[in-house]
């Protein structure tokens, strides 16, 4: 109040003074304020217009400047949140410059990658609420997001990273949401799109199709490994009450599936059998048929380990047949048989163009019985494989144009079992996987608790977001969280007076409860060889593409009307219709 009233006083003094200096005729004013005020009081002096002018002036600048000090204030306070003062006290500055746009940019040149000026460097993360910097994962990093069921994962991280990704894409979800949002926007870059949808989750029509048993390829070394993976596919396939397993039957009818796929991949000399042909085998435990076609095609111990099971005594031989049925039970679905078998018009989907071609492939499927997961998983194993061995034989060992595979939905849609344990190889080779689950147990239920653990442990970019309520997880978390000083005072009173003291403690920065509550918009980022990062999301309508997202979404939406426009044909693609001329012939391909 003292400091208000001498400024008051003294806009009053040089406002009289600057107003007697403009007006005319001039009079003598006293310096000494005492002075003047005794001369108004008295009458002998007047007190100037161009003074009072002088004064609304700047109080109505003093008005104007608190204002928009406050308006200010105001907009910076917009979409700040009681949890981001946390973010002082971890990660920020040189620790996390590696997850910059300089970081990342500087790491892709590093790994040869050849991006345009305008190319998103790497994979959004977020912006980091310390700096305020956008940050991204490196070509070369694997991601692994937790968040709550409903909590923006969709739209701040599987959407924005499939917009802005510069090469092929994989991605797998239950939902269509993401394939709605983003098919447009891939297109227009030149991307070939394919919807691989068994299950009617988009309502997409098969225009064609992708045969397991060409990927298995009798022609090519490593066949019967490439035919047990399969079989895996099909035998993990089972979720929740019905993953009940048996410690013989099963690792017996997956051997006997792994021996029928290579038979059918095998065929005979009109070529190979269609996948469905193994549910006829499966169903007819009397047809020798398959172990015939392998001893012609010198596959000698495939087909005795296949005639021992055909031979073995009739309930065991029931029992693994049986077991063996129940894992293929989706090859018998009708709706399944045009996504895997030849017929009409329909193409045939082949994995190594894809990633020549900067192609986006959106694998969808459900739960539950009837599920298509094991042919989602089986494809999605596929392209990686296929992805793997394109690596090796490029320079570096590794994609000069990076595969980026977002596995939404994975331990529902996409249950490999074997994904652990490969996690870590695919960093090396361009291969940038992001595998997003909605709590640790639904990992653990997939994988195991070894498993998900290898899983976290592989995985260079650790998001934590909102809506996770694992208390043994997030436990672990706030442990990995750390704790940070903080200053206390203390004051005591005695006969003697009071005396004031100040110690240095520790305090968790995020306790179990403070993680169980984090709020929608906020997520923590554990990157590897760095602190935590308290970090905001970025939706997708807040990026470059907003316009074309809405787009896309309401040109794919179920309830919209057809146009005039959807009946006056554009620039064909390659997921639809008789493919242009130039399909199959590899050009030099660009980043998108």
């Amino acid at each position: 109040m003292l400091y208000a009233g001498f400024a008051i006083l003294g806009t009053l003094w040089l406002s009289l003074h600057l107003g007697n200096m403009l007006s005319f005729p001039t009079q003598s004013i006293p310096i000494n304020p005492i002075a003047i005020v005794a001369d108004l009081i008295r009458g002998d002096l007047r007190w100037p217009r161009a003074s009072t002018v002088i004064v609304l002036i700047v109080v109505a600048a003093v008005v104007a400047w608190v204002l928009i000090r406050r308006q200010l204030k105001k907009r910076r306070s917009v979409g700040v949140l009681p949890v981001d003062e946390k973010a002082n006290v971890m990660g920020q500055g040189g620790a996390i410059a590696h997850l910059t746009e300089k970081g990342v940019r500087e790491k892709a040149q590093q790994l040869g990658v050849r991006l345009g000026t305008e190319d998103v460097p790497g994979v959004p993360i977020g912006i980091g609420i310390a700096d305020g910097q956008m940050l991204y994962g490196s070509y070369e990093d694997l991601h692994l997001d937790i968040w709550g069921p409903r909590q923006g994962k969709s739209t701040s991280r599987v959407i924005p990273a499939i917009l802005t990704a510069i090469g092929p894409v994989l991605a797998t979800s239950n939902k269509r949401d993401v394939v709605d949002a983003t098919r447009d926007v891939r297109e227009a870059k030149g991307s070939p799109t394919f919807v691989f949808d068994p299950q009617g989750v988009a309502g997409e029509e098969p225009s064609w199709f992708w045969d397991p048993l060409a990927w298995v390829d009798a022609r090519r070394e490593g066949c019967e490994m490439r035919a047990a993976r399969l079989a895996g596919h099909f035998a993990d396939g089972d979720d929740g009450s019905d993953a009940k397993t048996d410690a013989f039957f099963d690792p017996e009818a997956e051997d006997l599936l792994a021996g029928l796929f290579l038979a059918a991949a095998v065929g005979d000399r009109n070529g190979s059998r269609p996948i469905v042909q193994v549910w006829e085998w499966v169903t007819n435990p009397q047809d020798t048929e398959p172990i015939e076609l392998l001893r012609a095609a010198r596959h000698h111990y495939t087909a005795s380990g296949l005639s021992s099971q055909y031979n073995t005594d009739a309930r065991t031989r029931s029992g693994i047949f049986g077991t063996a049925k129940k894992m293929i039970r989706c090859l018998k679905l009708s709706n399944v048989h045009p996504w895997i078998t030849r017929g009409g018009d329909r193409r045939e989907f082949d994995e190594l163009e894809f990633i020549e071609r900067n192609g986006t492939l959106y694998s969808l499927s459900l739960e539950g019985r009837g599920s298509a997961a094991p042919l989602v998983s089986a494809l999605t194993e596929a392209v990686i494989d296929v992805a793997m061995r394109k690596a090796s034989q490029s320079a570096g060992g590794r994609l000069a144009i990076p595969l980026l595979a977002v596995l939404d939905e994975a331990a529902n849609v996409v249950r490999w079992k074997d994904l652990p344990k490969q996690y870590s190889h695919f960093g090396s080779r361009g291969i940038v996987v992001m595998t997003v689950l909605q709590s640790w147990a639904q990992g653990v239920r997939c994988w195991g608790e070894p498993g998900m653990n290898a899983l976290w442990a592989a995985a260079n970019i650790k998001v934590l977001g909102s809506g996770v309520d694992d208390t043994n997880f997030l436990r672990e978390r706030s442990e990995a969280i750390g704790d940070y000083e903080v200053v206390s005072a203390s004051v005591s009173e005695s006969k003697g007076g009071k005396s004031y003291s100040r110690s240095l403690g520790s305090s968790k920065t995020f306790s179990v409860q403070a993680l169980a509550q984090l709020p929608r918009g906020r997520v923590i980022v554990f990157p590897s060889g760095a602190p935590p990062v308290l970090v905001r999301t970025v939706p997708w309508w807040e990026g470059e593409y907003a316009a074309e997202v809405k787009q896309s979404i309401s040109h794919h939406d179920p309830q919209r009307k057809t146009e005039i426009t959807d009946l006056i044909p554009g620039t064909p693609s390659l997921s639809k219709g008789t493919p242009p001329p130039e399909f199959g012939k590899i050009e030099e391909v660009r980043p998108l």
